[in-house]
């Protein structure tokens, strides 16, 4: 649950395309030092958009209000693609984004000082969703994460009902089932560090989100 005191902030927001992204920010930052319990006037009000669409609609109207904004979205289609999509929607709004975006995360200045940032997951760079950034986060000396692919591929042969574009989907929800604690939410599984917060990936996010709300 975000605190009434980040929901306040008219200033900041960051815009994602649902649930599961707004708690495993939440706990993932957490993980790396912010306190959401007491928000410091920098936190950003995290916006469940319901979809990347909406998300997308959302973004020039907030920047007409806000300080300092962010979205995360699921790159899904060519991340070229994504991108222009994206700058399509803000074209006039005087952010100088760059053709593509950065590998760590783009974070643009309008000339009046406001702030926009922008990552594609999982890495700015793949065509792909959220799941496959926390596929990023798996411990790498996990010795099931391995048998999960063989074992969600060996599902689909037998027909279970996953498009082959969820597969990765269907992996990781595969593999959170074999935990301690099966079937953890997203983000409950980051904070009972069944992800691994220091890997690689998740300390570039954060540090996109403290480049642009810090």
């Amino acid at each position: 649950m975000i605190p009434a005191k980040v929901k306040q902030n008219a200033v900041h927001r960051l815009i994602v395309e649902g649930k599961d992204d707004l708690y495993s920010i939440i706990e993932l930052t957490t993980k790396h030092g912010w306190d959401w319990n007491n928000p410091q006037p920098h936190y950003p009000y995290i916006d469940d958009a319901k979809g990347d669409t909406l998300a997308l609609e959302a973004l020039p109207v907030t920047l007409r209000s806000c300080r300092r904004v962010g979205i995360v979205l699921d790159a899904d289609i060519a991340v070229g693609d994504r991108w222009q999509s994206l700058c399509d929607r803000l074209t006039g709004s005087g952010f100088p984004l760059p053709d593509q975006p950065y590998p760590a995360g783009t974070v643009a200045a309008a000339a009046d000082g406001r702030r926009l940032g922008v990552w594609l997951m999982p890495d700015n760079q793949n065509p792909v969703k959220l799941e496959d950034f926390l596929a990023l986060l798996v411990p790498p000396d996990d010795p099931c994460w391995g048998w999960s692919e063989e074992s969600t591929a060996h599902a689909h042969q037998l027909g279970a009902g996953f498009a082959q574009t969820d597969f990765i989907k269907a992996r990781i929800h595969t593999w959170l089932a074999w935990q301690e604690e099966p079937a953890l939410p997203f983000g409950t599984a980051i904070r009972a560090a069944t992800f691994a917060h220091d890997a690689d990936a998740a300390r570039r996010f954060v540090a996109w989100m403290e480049r642009l709300f810090v």
